[in-house]
């Protein structure tokens, strides 16, 4: 299966008592020689997690039985990233296909581990993707490793321009009819993404020739446009899904990287104590009191990683938004619901 939100949320409502729960996150590798390297990739992550973690005690059968499912079943996730969360004493056991890449991981501890889960999901989001020139429109979804058509449609055609005529007046009148339905034909288009848009309102990337694509473009409404993530360069006819999402993949990667950094420049220009704070111990205080409507933490090991587990999880008890950032001046900021009074020492 492939992880969700909603799957983080259903993993975060486990607490073992006795045992710990095992947390492994692995990225496989295509090269099926590399996986030899992976096991031993694995062990090492679990050993080390288990003296980092020296309060958390996991049974050797959970351990035994993750190592047994990467040495088993580690070719059924070629050029994938997994998450693996086993503990006996609460009857679980669940390998979960990652949508993108995380860092190889291990953590033991009273609850599943979910920080990388979480930044993965929100880092490789679900998107539509529009293949356009002046005569096809093709739109896919992509999600959940998975591609599908959405809608397709192909405009009116037009006389062909081999014949002139009389100095030239035929194509000149055949140039502006094809422009005219150029210009349909791209209404038309917009509307099928509003229709789209209003079931669901994704991030869009747009592929084409540059110029067609820069009219369309300029002719979107506000609503769609605003949604445009990027655009890629793609000839049309020869175009497949596959090569689509090749294409349109790092045009939402940049996205969603210039989107964090966004985020952090606004949190940071944002008057402090008021509606925005930093700190972990700040942000553990604003937490308990589910006073945070968005805790940011930044990546990167910083001083006990459980406790920031546990704030990113209370916070969604809360019903905060979690969001991951790179390159941070913090290791935890949010934005505040309402102030919160410091508990008195």
């Amino acid at each position: 299966m492939v992880i969700t939100m909603q799957d983080a949320r259903e993993l975060r409502a486990r607490r073992a008592r006795a045992t710990a729960v095992v947390s492994l996150y692995l990225n496989v590798p295509v090269d099926i020689a590399e996986h030899h390297g992976l096991l031993i990739r694995a062990r090492d992550l679990l050993k080390a997690a288990e003296v980092d973690q020296a309060m958390a005690i996991a049974s050797d059968s959970d351990l035994t039985e993750v190592i047994t499912t990467v040495a088993a079943r580690s070719q059924d996730w070629l050029g994938q990233g997994v998450a693996i969360f086993a503990c006996a004493e609460l009857g679980l056991f669940e390998v979960m296909k990652l949508p993108g890449p995380a860092a190889d991981l291990a953590m033991i501890g009273a609850r599943p581990y979910l920080r990388p889960l979480l930044a993965t999901v929100q880092r490789n989001p679900a998107y539509q993707v529009a293949v356009i020139d002046s005569k096809h429109a093709w739109m896919l979804g992509i999600g959940d490793g998975e591609i599908s058509t959405l809608a397709e449609r192909t405009g009116r055609q037009v006389p062909s321009k081999a014949f002139g005529g009389w100095y030239g007046l035929e194509t000149y009148r055949i140039q502006q009819r094809v422009m005219q339905l150029s210009r349909q034909h791209f209404r038309d288009t917009i509307a099928m993404l509003v229709n789209g848009a209003a079931a669901r309102p994704l991030p869009l990337v747009l592929g084409g020739q540059e110029a067609e694509i820069s009219q369309f473009c300029a002719m979107l409404p506000d609503a769609i446009s605003k949604r445009v993530a990027g655009t890629f360069g793609v000839d049309s006819q020869v175009a497949t899904p596959g090569r689509v999402r090749e294409l349109a993949a790092p045009v939402i990667a940049d996205w969603v990287a210039a989107g964090e950094a966004q985020l952090v420049n606004d949190l940071m220009n944002e008057q402090p104590g008021k509606t925005v704070i930093t700190g972990v111990g700040e942000c553990a205080t604003a937490v308990r009191a589910r006073a945070v409507a968005q805790l940011v933490l930044a990546d990167g090991q910083h001083p006990a990683p459980d406790v920031l587990d546990e704030m990113a999880g209370q916070a969604l008890d809360g019903g905060g938004e979690v969001t991951a950032v790179r390159d941070a001046p913090f290791a935890a900021a949010a934005r505040l619901r309402f102030q919160v009074t410091a508990p008195s020492p």
